[in-house]
């Protein structure tokens, strides 16, 4: 039962156990770049998360950089497992069950050069913004960076209202006691609102579709997302303004796909926006051509523009590696504009060229040397986009992953035993990425028979078979469930091989494996 230290916010369920890049330093600092802009560049950085949930990004981050990591959210249970995993890794992060404002209090806490928050500022109060804001002012260096993200209008003004019914049922139809049956009977009301055919459908006919979605995501994440008090969508300009008390002007999107016109305007768009002088009036009005409802946004406390030689040098020496299979990485991309064809001609090779070497990390400077068919504006392009689709990531370097393989490998371990009982976390730290790459529990499964000697993808899927079993648990294929023992072990041992075949090399390569 929640009680009054939550502010409103919903505690009577643990958030899930997501994890996102956009928090992660390394990924930060390319965004930056890619626009031009200086990130910061201390040798030993600090680093801090707002409201870190389950506490899995800020531990991975912890796990996989040299840097140190501070952190708070304010559910002691997410706390709890949040420094578990601390320890576990030995990462050294501190992690606390403060409020924001008893976080402003402390007097503890260095100097960051960057502070996160992700799915946090819409879903507090405007007094807990104005806090955050000022922990920014005082805690964020010069030259820092400020990563955030929040529903925003446009994209939202449609089915703005039905949130507030979700939120109004909660309210004065409390009836369900347990938070999955209250989320439940707050969409079936909604859902019969909408059967009923009100008026507003005319204008948003679109609405029932919205609904349906909505319905079948995860009960826990949609009472976090939609059944908090506060719920205070934002257009862009209102964040700009709520966050220049601390100082911080607006720098770019943490998107890499944002970088790639084409794929997100047309050239109509493309060339009103270019006749518009401000860049904030740009960019607000650029939420509009591509319906954003969600922006994931990079703020600096007092922005430096790179000279353009010094920006290309930078991202000649940046190192990318894959993150999926070269041959599974799909030539079609959707964005804003709708789905775009990547061309093959130049795909495929900058795909081949990243996959040689046992899919080895390799810089912009060694990848345009490799492709001499094609021009480094190409080149940089293909993998902006790859960066953007999460089929490629920029790395961190040689010697920072070899300072932090040990803590990765400890957390890394801890993960895939977890993994026997349950399917919460899917990832996994990498020295190499300075942050996390999605592995699905299957794999981490077969990565525990491989670290218990098991030699085969025969003997990976016959491991995984007696731990589900043994819980009573089956396969589900296609939407069916598989019943027999057989038709399970067939499907695991298919997976097994695949993963031996594709899993296996690019995990070594991100040093996880």
């Amino acid at each position: 039962m929640s009680t009054v230290w939550n502010e409103g916010y919903f505690t009577d369920v643990a958030y899930t156990y997501g994890y996102y890049r956009e928090i992660n330093p390394v990924f930060q600092r390319f965004c930056l770049l890619l626009r031009g802009f200086a990130a910061p560049d201390a040798a030993q950085q600090q680093h801090c998360e707002l409201g870190f949930g389950q506490g899995v990004s800020i531990n991975i981050h912890a796990a996989a950089s040299p840097d140190s990591f501070v952190g708070t959210d304010f559910n002691p249970a997410h706390a709890a497992h949040a420094n578990q995993l601390a320890a576990i890794s030995g990462s050294g992060a501190r992690l606390f069950d403060d409020s924001f404002e008893q976080l402003l209090a402390r007097t503890d806490l260095p100097q960051f050069d960057s502070i996160s928050l992700h799915g946090i500022w819409t879903w507090v109060s405007r007094d807990n913004q104005k806090i955050i804001a000022e922990f920014a002012r005082r805690h964020l260096k010069p030259g820092g960076l400020l990563y955030i993200s929040y529903n925003c209008f446009p994209g939202w003004s449609p089915a703005y209202p039905l949130r507030q019914l979700f939120a109004l049922h909660d309210r004065f139809i409390p009836g369900a006691t347990g938070a999955v049956q209250r989320v439940e009977a707050a969409m079936k009301f909604s859902e019969g609102l909408l059967a009923a055919q009100p008026n507003y459908l005319k204008a948003v006919p679109h609405l029932p579709e919205r609904l349906k979605k909505i319905m079948e995501q995860n009960r826990h994440y949609l009472a976090h997302e939609y059944f908090n008090r506060e719920w205070n969508c934002m257009y862009f300009t209102d964040v700009v303004d709520a966050l220049s008390p601390a100082k911080l002007d607006f720098a770019c999107t943490a998107a890499p796909l944002d970088a790639v016109e084409s794929v997100n305007l047309s050239p109509d768009a493309q060339t009103f926006l270019g006749s518009i002088g401000h860049p904030i009036l740009r960019e607000q009005a650029r939420d509009y051509f591509v319906n954003q409802q969600f922006r994931k946004d990079l703020y600096v406390r007092g922005p430096i523009r790179l000279p353009p030689v010094l920006r290309h040098q930078q991202l000649l020496q940046t190192r990318f590696v894959l993150q999926q299979h070269a041959a599974d990485v799909p030539l079609k991309v959707a964005a804003a504009a709708g789905e775009a064809t990547l061309q093959e001609a130049v795909y495929r090779p900058v795909l081949d060229a990243l996959a040689s070497n046992q899919y080895a990390p390799k810089t912009l400077r060694e990848l345009v040397a490799a492709l001499p068919a094609l021009q480094e504006v190409q080149v940089l392009e293909a993998l902006t986009v790859l960066v953007g689709t999460s089929a490629a990531a920029p790395c961190q370097s040689e010697a920072a992953a070899r300072q932090v393989h040990k803590r990765c490998d400890a957390l890394n371990r801890h993960l895939i035993e977890r993994a026997q009982f349950s399917n919460d976390v899917e990832v996994l730290a990498s020295p190499v990425l300075g942050g996390g790459v999605p592995v699905r529990r299957f794999q981490q499964l077969f990565l525990l028979a491989r670290a218990q000697g098991r030699k085969n993808a025969q003997e990976w899927a016959q491991h995984a078979w007696r731990i589900i079993e043994a819980q009573g648990q089956r396969i589900i294929k296609e939407g069916k469930t598989l019943e027999s023992p057989d038709d399970n072990l067939a499907e695991l041992t298919r997976q097994a091989n695949e993963f031996a075949e594709k899993g296996v090399p690019l995990l070594k390569a991100l040093q996880v494996a």
